[in-house]
């Protein structure tokens, strides 16, 4: 059959204390004509190759473990193999023993947005338990009490239920309760005993559920102003795809296993990954953006004159700071502060990013690392950006500071400027901060990986904004929201990358 060769660049996040890496490797698309109206096939797994071991490269045995879904992970290729074109996972009872099959890509592949098949088909019995899902390889948000990372299921289906169920788990559906605005599951209709394809859609706005290509279940990105800490949307990090075929027991979702039903299995046809076709007739023609932070991934050249950079108080104080829009600025507020394009470390495997690095910051409140820009329409925003520090449990802040009127523009760079700040009942307001200091819109941690943060803001009309954010900074006043800094900090380095501030219709 004919082929074709399709480089692919997949994400490897070793969850243990490794360095992020890029694997690239050649993987076989097999026919062009399996493209979909919109959509290319970029990558696909067609389960044809001589070894009955599926492809270690991409593929490796779903560990034994305490869950109700891996308790009876075999850990041999009996219950995982590939036989006449087709992965199969099973469940059996041999000596007693339950024994079911799983395989993931956890640390080999990670899918990130775009269109996700799998075309599989199952046995069903009273016990029985099939499920293609997938999970983060990295938490987009640390971890909190806890929280769950979370978990998108293609597809579960169990015992004697004839639908496919669809669900999204997060901290914001699981720990905190929210899960019925929007709804977190549903459910399709599918051939019993055939092969059917089980799909999703995923954007930044919206993952939606297909079977057989009909639109099932959909859960949306709801922007939420405090999304950093409800942790709805963990959704725009890579995550690893599983297919196991469980058995369930006591205190589990499929109940009794009936060992009548027994041997039992899921067949995978094939997982097929797409990507959204490009219109343009130009491959060199960029798409237009909304994200009004200029080259907000670091990944192209600045202009003369855009460079970030450290600069003094005599340019950048009052008006100054109409020369330096659309760009990263400090001043020498920290000795020996430097700021800097890194060019070999960056977010999601990419290879630039903003760096910031002082000798020591004694007083925390008065370092400011900003960016200002003009031009923004009255409206929604979400703020977005990944950080990550050479230390850990580092604490930042960060100020959107709003300039209504021209007349605040003289005193931009003093401290007390008007800020977006969230009232305990959750609305916004205006405030002008404590005499001394700037009262922080939020207040976040870093450590030594990246971790994604977002905020949801309200800007009123305004004529200058100015994103500001205070390393090794925290909210000391949580009624006035001033800024405090916590005694020295010797050789800090903080790493951001991926800013974007973005309308949100």
């Amino acid at each position: 059959m004919k082929q074709i060769i399709a480089f692919l660049v997949f994400w490897i996040s070793f969850l243990s204390c490794q360095s992020e890496e890029i694997n690239i490797y050649t993987q076989h698309v097999k026919e062009v004509s399996k493209n979909k109206d919109g959509w290319n096939l970029v990558w696909s797994e067609e389960f044809e190759q001589e070894s009955n071991i599926p492809n270690t490269k991409i593929w490796s045995l779903a560990t034994k473990e305490v869950s109700p879904w891996n308790r009876y992970m075999s850990e041999s290729y009996d219950q995982a193999y590939v036989k006449d074109g087709k992965l199969y996972l099973m469940a059996e009872k041999k000596d007693g023993e339950y024994k079911t099959g799983g395989v993931w890509t956890m640390d080999k592949m990670g899918f990130k947005y775009g269109k996700l098949e799998v075309c599989a088909k199952f046995t069903s019995f009273q016990g029985g338990w099939a499920a293609i899902w997938l999970m983060p390889q990295e938490r987009q948000y640390p971890s909190v009490s806890n929280s769950y990372p979370g978990e998108i299921d293609i597809m579960e289906q169990v015992s004697m239920d004839k639908i496919a169920q669809h669900s999204v788990h997060t901290h914001y559906t699981l720990d905190l309760g929210y899960d019925k605005n929007p709804p977190r599951n549903g459910y399709g209709e599918y051939r019993d005993g055939e092969f059917n394809i089980y799909g999703i859609e995923w954007t930044a706005e919206k993952i939606i559920f297909t079977v057989n290509g009909e639109e099932t279940f959909s859960y949306p990105n709801l922007h939420l102003p405090n999304e950093s800490l409800m942790q709805q949307w963990p959704f725009d990090v890579p995550y690893y795809l599983i297919l196991n075929y469980s058995v369930g027991g006591e205190d589990a979702w499929p109940g009794p296993i009936d060992d009548r039903g027994l041997p039992a299995h899921m067949e995978v046809e094939y997982v097929r990954y797409y990507e959204k076709e490009n219109k343009g007739n130009d491959e060199d023609e960029e798409e237009p953006s909304d994200n009004l932070i200029q080259n907000g991934n670091f990944e192209k050249n600045f202009t003369e004159g855009q460079q970030p950079g450290v600069f003094s108080a005599d340019n950048t104080d009052q008006s100054g700071i109409l020369n330096y829009l659309d760009r990263w600025f400090c001043r020498p507020d920290a000795p020996s502060c430097n700021m800097t394009i890194d060019k070999s470390e960056g977010a999601n495997n990419s290879s630039r990013s903003l760096k910031y690095e002082a000798a020591e910051i004694m007083d925390a409140e008065k370092v400011n690392l900003s960016y200002a820009l003009q031009n923004v329409m009255e409206g929604r925003y979400t703020f977005s950006y990944y950080v990550k520090t050479n230390q850990d449990d580092t604490p930042f802040t960060l100020s959107i500071v709003v300039c209504e009127t021209e007349d605040d523009i003289p005193l931009i760079l003093k401290e007390n400027q008007k800020s977006i700040i969230f009232n305990p009942d959750g609305s916004q307001s205006l405030s002008p901060g404590p005499t001394w200091g700037l009262a922080a819109t939020c207040d976040n941690k870093a450590g030594k990986g990246w971790i994604k943060y977002s905020v949801t803001v309200d800007i009123p009309e305004n004529v200058l904004i100015r994103l500001v954010f205070k390393p090794c900074a925290y909210v000391g006043d949580i009624n006035t929201h001033e800024i405090w800094g916590k005694g020295a900090w010797g050789g800090v380095i903080y790493w951001f990358d991926e800013f974007s501030l973005i309308p949100v219709e």
